[in-house]
């Protein structure tokens, strides 16, 4: 499958990524605010001639693009490791110029980019420093309480990650942030709570796939398999191109002894994702 990012801001991966554990990308223990050594210089970074507040919003943009072309379906290891070695040396030009910084330390949208990169590298007591930082500058601000959730449950700590979730949906009353606490719920043993946030989530946003994702996956946790299926066809029928989403529908029609069905929906994978090696092998082929 594609390497789960540990983002919601990518709708079409953050139901993966909370469901599926990262691979950690080989990396040096750090400081947590130190510069990520032995990476290559960005290819075009933002212009020494601007002003370093633009510089550091530049640096921003150029990261986020770096990840989103990262969680791009159909890419090879390398590629998405180039990538991922592209979007470093990025944050790296703000981390190893001193008084770039100096303004990274206390920037937002620079922290939480910082501590991104720091969970796609599996160093998620490193990002909970960088996290724990930015819950001091920004408080107020949804995001910080939804990464903060993330490196928590990244660290195995469910009830902390409930509470953060509880905490961005008193400033964000999305749909969606309502699923992400739905899932921290489940994994954190309270089943039948974390269904009851899933179904207010489906209620507030029928469009949305993500509540019916959630909702299937709890009511499989609960051994529902006839239920965790419909959920999942309800799910696709609203996001028909996210590849985890379909693996976790065909995964579901293999239980279930319905391998036809399987046979289409690892098809589907391939369609979005023709690098994914493990619908590939079930369709008997190499992606």
């Amino acid at each position: 499958m594609t390497r789960p990012l540990k983002t919601f801001a990518v709708s079409a991966a953050l139901a993966a990524a909370l469901l599926v554990a990262a691979p950690a990308r080989p990396a040096p223990t750090r400081d947590a605010l130190a510069f990520h050594p032995a990476r290559p210089a960005p290819a075009a970074g933002a212009p020494e001639t601007a002003a370093p507040e633009q510089r550091l919003r530049a640096i921003v943009a150029l990261v986020d693009q770096a990840r989103a072309r990262a969680a791009a379906p159909g890419l090879s290891d390398e590629e998405r490791e180039a990538l991922a070695d592209q979007a470093w040396a990025h944050a790296d030009e703000a981390l190893e110029d001193p008084y770039l910084r100096e303004l990274a330390q206390r920037d937002p949208d620079f922290l939480q980019i910082q501590a991104l990169l720091l969970m796609d590298d599996g160093e998620d007591d490193a990002a909970l420093a960088v996290l724990q930082r930015l819950a001091v500058i920004a408080p107020d601000d949804a995001e910080t309480h939804r990464l903060l959730a993330l490196g928590l449950i990244g660290l195995g700590r469910a009830q902390g990650a409930v509470d953060e979730y509880r905490r961005a949906l008193a400033l964000d009353a999305s749909a969606e942030v309502r699923a992400h606490l739905a899932y921290a719920l489940a994994i954190s043993g309270r089943l039948e709570e974390g269904l009851a946030e899933s179904e207010r989530a489906i209620a507030q946003d029928p469009s949305s796939y993500l509540g019916h994702f959630m909702r299937g996956w709890i009511l499989g946790e609960a051994g529902r398999r006839d239920e965790e299926r419909r959920e999942y066809l309800e799910a696709v029928q609203r996001e028909r191109d996210d590849a985890d989403l379909w693996g976790m529908l065909a995964r579901s029609w293999e239980r279930a002894g319905e391998s036809a069905r399987a046979r289409e929906a690892w098809r589907e994978v391939v369609r979005i994702d023709p690098s994914d090696e493990e619908a590939a092998g079930k369709l008997g082929g190499k992606p």
